[in-house]
């Protein structure tokens, strides 16, 4: 036999049985099961049912027609339609359980939805459902449920910063009247603390008993708890917020201005329903929904969904895009067959296996890979065409953006998006009432105002009730036009009193929830403000005593009052530094300022004081005594004329001294004290500064307060700031201010407690005080001269910064440049002067230095006449042995040595 044809023995007999029989080895081993069968519960009869149908069969067949997963296993899936009845639709959903299927994907209604996840645990299948399942779909309840949704803390967190974005302080939420729906409340009030927001009523509500008289079941809480929130959180199932909404628009309050409506994931993803015949009542609402994608297998699935909608729906009305829902039923597909194909890999499954249930009839059976199908279900992680899948420990999809959404003209408008760290808005958003502005999100403020107040400037009702101005009423509508949003408000008279408004009633009103509002020359008071919330004030603040004037009678001591004491102490001691300066520049150089210390010290006092009536005698030598000397004098002129026009106006000119001119002596003093009628004032008066009731005399009107003040019924009046400084305005010099402004209050709006505005008001308020411009507007045009100067003087009005306590004395303060300058400019002179004779001093050393000492035998030096006024020469009869100079009777004599 030759070598070749035993090699073909060897691979014939040996090598070749071996190698088939691993191959079928492998094959057997690797064996799967034909086919896998899945369950699918829709609702055909909605568009919603139909548009998860047709993506679901385009799913299974991109699952078959991909060879890398399953391995030539055929997925099918069975089809279950549910609502016609509850009946109906459980033995329906029976008959799919009957079929031996591994998991079931499904949208879900209230009817069955329990008896669904009921099943799916019994026979431990796993139960799929994706975006927009029925709320009433409880985890707690089911082992086996996974749901392709979110969360609802994100999405909760989103709704909270669009609230406050738009500034709705307090919201009205209906919910789904279960578990989850209870749930996603919760999940909504945690989100609200982070913000100003609050729920301030809430509505538990079920689809089959909502009707007619639900809705105005709601409208009538609202408003018998005088809520003032029109700002609707709806946080139901599709279906229910469609009946909700169909009752707003019948209601007519879908139009009406301030309504402000915002639904929550589970009804946004169905907002793009194309042939819902309620989208009309939907106009104007925002919603939070899962954000959308529109990647390319996004967009070629989309295509391919579009052409199979048409093929099995002709007659429907749908949209080209797949939309949130479609995409989590495409998905929920992929993430069953992923799901199999990895249990068949790692546990190396050659069929499945099916036993009776001890909970059903026998034809019934549970699946025995059901738990290990569902791990790998909720370990899915991969990217789909609705965006990454992946499953939180709860078995809640993870997704950490959506989209903010406004329904416009039949049309779903993407207007914003938020993430964990983002948030962005468009403007184009459309509201309700077509309006582009926001809506205010309450229902109209009313706000009281008094119908008789004592100075009409500040509060005037005219026509019958109809026509409100005044300065509260102007500045009110200032601040309201300075808000970022609508803000609708009414104005009601408080009562229909004539006399002086009892502000401590309109306080009242406002707590009983009358008001929300109340507009009037109110004062911010401490007991106030425990029952309500004050803006900040937009009026000088204070309490100050008005007196009228009278003439001063000066003592014998008048000519003393020009001055204050610390001028008076501050000109006698530039008085003293001037003579010092003088005395210390010329000593040397005149014999004026020489002799004994005593009469240097009397000239030099003497040479200051009559430079202040400019009769000094003694001449200045020196340059640098000339410079003081000028400088001095101008300073004499300043203060010679001031005091003098001082003196002037204090001897011809009325002034005012009026008895009382402070709190002491308004307690110390009798006489009667005039207040505002039904002013806090007196109580202020008799509580705090302890003043006996019996002197306090109420006043209705400002005649009261003149002809009172004027015939002396009353000693003084106390009352606030801008009551007096109108008074002032309108009798300038007839009346005065005594003292400082003692109690800090002023004019603000009041509003009921916890106020969802007061913040922008109060910001409003601010503004407006800063623009001092336009107050001064508004004050004159109410008050005519009246502003912040009421008689146009140079105090610059009455306030606390400008009033004094100097009776109108000249102080150092008033002079204070001038007395800077000059110390200034003695403190340089001064220095001009030791650095000058230092000079001298050095220059003198250096001569005697050169000179040499003569010969014994040498004659004497000649003699050399020298002026006794000359630079070396010295007080009469003194020697100077350093310079060998001798002077006698003025005239000084230098001897003169020859080399």
């Amino acid at each position: 036999m030759s070598p070749a044809c035993s090699s073909c023995d060897v691979w014939r007999y040996s090598v070749r049985p071996l190698i088939l029989f691993l191959l079928l080895f492998v094959e057997l081993y690797d064996a799967r099961p034909p086919e896998v069968r899945i369950g699918g519960v829709f609702d055909l009869g909605s568009y919603q049912g139909k548009q998860s149908n047709v993506a679901i069969q385009l799913a299974i067949q991109d699952v078959n027609n991909n060879p890398n997963i399953l391995n030539e296993t055929i997925l099918q899936i069975q089809t279950t339609k549910i609502g016609s009845s509850a009946l109906i639709d459980a033995e329906n959903v029976l008959k799919l359980f009957r079929a031996n299927v591994v998991s079931v994907v499904a949208t879900m209604t209230a009817q069955v939805s329990n008896f669904v996840s009921v099943l799916a645990d019994s026979a431990q299948v796993p139960l799929i459902t994706f975006a927009g399942n029925d709320p009433s779909m409880s985890l707690k309840q089911s082992a086996y449920s996974i749901q392709m949704i979110g969360r609802d803390v994100l999405p909760m967190k989103a709704i909270a910063v669009l609230l406050n974005k738009f500034h709705w302080r307090e919201i009205v939420v209906i919910y789904q009247e279960d578990e989850l729906g209870l749930s996603g409340i919760l999940a909504l009030k945690n989100a609200l603390q982070e913000t100003s927001a609050r729920i301030v009523q809430k509505f538990g509500v079920s689809e089959e008993s909502f009707s007619n008289s639900s809705w105005k079941h709601i409208g009538k809480t609202l408003k018998e708890n005088n809520i003032r929130s029109r700002a609707f959180v709806i946080h139901t199932s599709y279906g229910l917020a469609q009946k909700i909404f169909l009752e707003a628009k019948t209601s007519g309050i879908m139009e009406k201005r301030g309504w402000a409506w915002i639904v929550t994931e589970w009804v946004a993803n169905y907002l793009d329903v194309p042939d819902d015949t309620t989208m009309d009542s939907r106009q104007g609402i925002i919603g939070v929904r899962t954000k959308g994608r529109q990647t390319p297998q996004y967009k070629n699935i989309s295509k391919r969904c579009n052409h199979e909608f048409m093929r099995l729906y002709p007659n429907v009305t749908h949209s080209e895009d797949i939309g949130i829902v479609g995409a989590y039923a495409y998905d929920s597909i992929w993430v069953i067959a992923k799901a199999i194909d990895t249990m068949f890999r790692v546990n190396k499954l050659t069929e499945l296996e099916f036993k009776s249930s001890e909970k059903f009839s026998t034809d019934v059976h549970v699946f025995q890979g059901g738990n290990a199908l569902l791990q790998k279900v909720a370990q899915s992680n991969f990217e789909g065409i609705g965006g990454n899948i992946k499953f939180s420990k709860n078995r809640l999809l993870e997704v950490e953006s959506y989209d903010i959404v406004n329904v416009v003209n039949r049309e779903i408008r993407v207007v914003g998006s938020w993430a964990k760290k983002e948030f962005k808005l468009k403007d184009n958003i459309e509201w309700p009432n077509g309006s582009p502005k926001p809506p205010s999100g309450y229902r109209k403020f009313i706000v009281g105002v008094p119908p008789h107040v004592v100075f009409p400037g500040f509060v005037n009702i005219t026509n019958n009730n109809t026509e409100f101005e005044g300065f509260c009423i102007a500045v009110f509508k200032s601040a309201v036009e300075m808000l970022d949003y609508p803000f609708h408000y009414e104005f009601q008279v408080s009562d229909n009193g004539t006399e002086c408004p009892d502000y401590s009633k309109l306080v009242d009103q406002v707590v009983s929830k009358k008001f929300d509002i109340i507009v009037a020359d109110i004062t911010i008071l401490a007991e106030r403000s425990a029952k309500v919330d004050f803006t900040q004030p937009y009026t000088d603040t204070g309490l100050v005593i008005m007196v009228r004037t009278k003439k001063k009678q000066y003592s014998g001591w008048a000519f003393l009052h020009p001055f204050t004491i610390p001028m008076w102490i501050t000109a006698a001691a530039f008085v003293l530094l001037t003579a010092f300066l003088v005395w210390l520049l010329e000593r040397d150089e005149n014999d004026a300022f020489t002799g004994q210390p005593t009469k240097q010290m009397q000239i030099s006092l003497w040479f200051s004081f009559s430079t202040l009536v400019f009769v000094h005698r003694e001449k200045v030598m020196t340059s640098l005594g000339k410079v003081i000397l000028i400088i001095w004098l101008f300073v004499v002129l300043v203060l010679n004329s001031s005091y003098t026009a001082s003196l002037a106006s204090i001897l011809t000119v009325q002034q005012l001294s009026p008895a009382i001119r402070d709190i002491e002596s308004l307690r110390a003093n009798n006489a009667s004290i005039g207040h505002l009628n039904g002013s806090f004032v007196r109580d202020y008066l008799i509580n705090e500064l302890k003043i006996d009731e019996r002197r306090l005399l109420p006043l209705v009107n400002p005649e009261d307060y003149v002809n009172s003040l004027r015939n002396e019924t009353i000693g003084s009046v106390v009352d606030e700031t801008p009551y007096i400084n109108m008074l002032m305005s309108q009798h300038c010099g007839e009346f005065e201010i005594v003292s400082r402004p003692f109690y800090k209050g002023g004019f603000g709006f009041l509003f009921a407690k916890g106020f969802p505005v007061v913040g922008e008001m109060t910001s409003a308020v601010l503004k407006i005080i800063q623009n001092k411009t336009e107050l001064d507007k508004l004050r004159r045009h109410w008050f005519g001269r009246y502003s912040s100067d009421p008689c146009n003087n140079d105090n610059g009005g009455i306030s606390e910064e400008d009033t004094v306590d100097d009776g109108g004395k000249l102080s150092p303060r008033r002079f204070w440049g001038l007395f800077v300058i000059s110390s200034a400019l003695y403190c340089v002179i001064m220095s001009a002067h030791v650095g000058q004779k230092y000079y001298k001093k050095r220059l003198v050393s250096t001569r005697v230095e050169n000179v040499q000492s003569p010969p014994p035998d040498s004659p004497l030096p000649a003699t050399e006449f020298i002026p006794a006024n000359s630079d070396l020469s010295r007080s009469s009869g003194q020697f100077d042995t350093n310079n060998n100079n001798a002077t006698s009777n003025g005239v000084r004599y230098r001897r003169s040595f020859s080399a």
